[in-house]
Order: C-alpha cells, then sequence, then structure tokens
C-alpha cells in the first residue's frame, strides 16, 4: 500500500474512525453541553432581580467559561484520540487500517480540530442564544453616562457572538491548535493515562520556562534603569502577534513529532 496521501481512502478513513471515536466524542459533547447549561442556570437564577431588572448584565461568567471549558474540551479529546495505540490488542486493530499513517493523522487532527472545535463553539453558541433571548425578552438596554457627563443606552446582553474584546484576545486563538497538538502527541507517547501524563508534563515544562524567564529577565534588567522608549516592541500587538507566530511554529513542530512517532509504532 502507498503511504502517499490518498484522498479517497482519507474520506473512507474519516467514516471508519466515526465508529471507533465517534462514542467518546458524543459522551463528552455531552457532558459539555451539561456543564454549560448548568452554569447558565445557576446564574440566571442567582440573579433573577437582576434579570427582571437590567440594570447590569449577569454574562460576565460567559468569557471565562468559554476559554476554561473549550480548552479543557480539546485536551480531552485530543489525548483520548490515540488512546487505543496504549493496548495492545486495539493497538494492533489501529495499525492494520488500510491507510497510511499520514492519512491516519491527518484524520486525528480533522476529528480534534475541525470537528471538535466547530462542534464546541456550535454547542456554546446555541445555548447562549436560547438563555440570552429569553434575557432579552425583559430588557437588554441600560442608561449610564460618559466621561463628558451625555447619556449613553448600553446593550447590557449581548449575544456572546456578538462581544467585541481586545484586539489582543484574537491572538490566542492559536492556544487551543497548540494544546491540541502536544495532547495528540501525549496520546501516542504514552502507554497509559495519557491525559494526566500529558498534563503533568506541560506544566512542569510551563513551570520551568517561567522561572527561567524570569532569571534570565532578573539578569537582564539587574542594575540598569528602565525607561518608557516607543519602540517596536513597546506596541502589545507586536508583543502579542509575535507570542501567536511562535504558537504556530510550535504547533506545526508538535504535530510532525507526533507524526513521525505514530510511524513508529507501526514498525
Amino acid at each position: 500500500m502507498s503511504n502517499l496521501f490518498n484522498s479517497i481512502r482519507f474520506f473512507g478513513l474519516i467514516r471508519r474512525q466515526w465508529i471507533s471515536f465517534g462514542r467518546i466524542y458524543l459522551m463528552s459533547i455531552g457532558i459539555i453541553a451539561g456543564v454549560i447549561f448548568g452554569f447558565y442556570v445557576f446564574n440566571f437564577n442567582s440573579f433573577y432581580n437582576d434579570v427582571q431588572n437590567a440594570h447590569s448584565s449577569i454574562l460576565n461568567f460567559r468569557a471565562p467559561l468559554f476559554c476554561i471549558l473549550g480548552l479543557f474540551f480539546v485536551t480531552v479529546i485530543s489525548s483520548s484520540y490515540f488512546a487505543n495505540l496504549g493496548r495492545k490488542t486495539t493497538a494492533i486493530l489501529e495499525l492494520m487500517i488500510p491507510a497510511s499513517q499520514l492519512e491516519k493523522f491527518l484524520v486525528g487532527i480533522f476529528y480534534t480540530t475541525i470537528v471538535g472545535v466547530g462542534s464546541y463553539l456550535l454547542i456554546f453558541y446555541l445555548i447562549d442564544f436560547s438563555f440570552v433571548s429569553y434575557l432579552r425578552s425583559y430588557s437588554s438596554m441600560t442608561l449610564t453616562y460618559n466621561e463628558g457627563g451625555r447619556e449613553v443606552i448600553i446593550d447590557v446582553n449581548q449575544y456572546f457572538f456578538k462581544v467585541k474584546y481586545e484586539n489582543v484576545a484574537y491572538y490566542f486563538c492559536v492556544l487551543p491548535m497548540l494544546l491540541n497538538a502536544i495532547f495528540l502527541l501525549g496520546g501516542i507517547l504514552f502507554q497509559n493515562y495519557q491525559y494526566i501524563k500529558t498534563a503533568i508534563s506541560l506544566v512542569v515544562f510551563c513551570v520551568a520556562w517561567v522561572v527561567l524567564f524570569i532569571y534570565l529577565m532578573k539578569i537582564q534588567t539587574d542594575n540598569t534603569v528602565h525607561t518608557m522608549d516607543k519602540s517596536y516592541w513597546s506596541d502589545p500587538d507586536h508583543v502579542f502577534g509575535l507570542i501567536a507566530c511562535v504558537g504556530v511554529l510550535l504547533t506545526v513542530i508538535f504535530w510532525y513529532i507526533g507524526f513521525l512517532r505514530l510511524k513508529e509504532k507501526e514498525v
């Protein structure tokens, strides 16, 4: 069998993998939907008077919930996709699938990024739309004053997909892809407890990197006078743009290492 990419085998593998991975995926997305729904119900019940009067928004929990739960969901499905390779009985069946290792790895990325992230966004937005529509049936406008003392009408209950954040927040969109690459690699590397071992390795690496960064910055800034200048790196967009580029590069590197490790499993 050719190890080159074949579109017929690729789409056939997508259908085949749904049989084994679909159950885990549906269970995960069902639990995530239940957690999101529970958060909305809890906050609406806890602040019922605010819902009635619309004096202030009760939806400030959405952004932290969206980020934390979304990243957790991505890491779980990424770590579990190649989990069968950790058991000899299932690993043999996985490796005997009539498809190249490139096709198997690309299907893994497809399910854990495009399908996984896409379905999470859909579930979150649908639940948010239903609750916010109920909230807006009372009132969503509130009157406030700007710095000049002029009256301003603000929509305090916007749909989540309409909320605008600072530009730097969008640079972190690369984070789910980076975590996907790391946990896909962990699912291939470790024989058991893939999620726990990958998470511990990631935490240890991050702590070591932060300590090293602080130490190097301390060495560089000792006995120096800090001055504010308008250099290229004083712009937050440039700094976070560089971080995003590094994140994209690391994502590609981890995906490539994961692909090589997957090929080694076949040997």
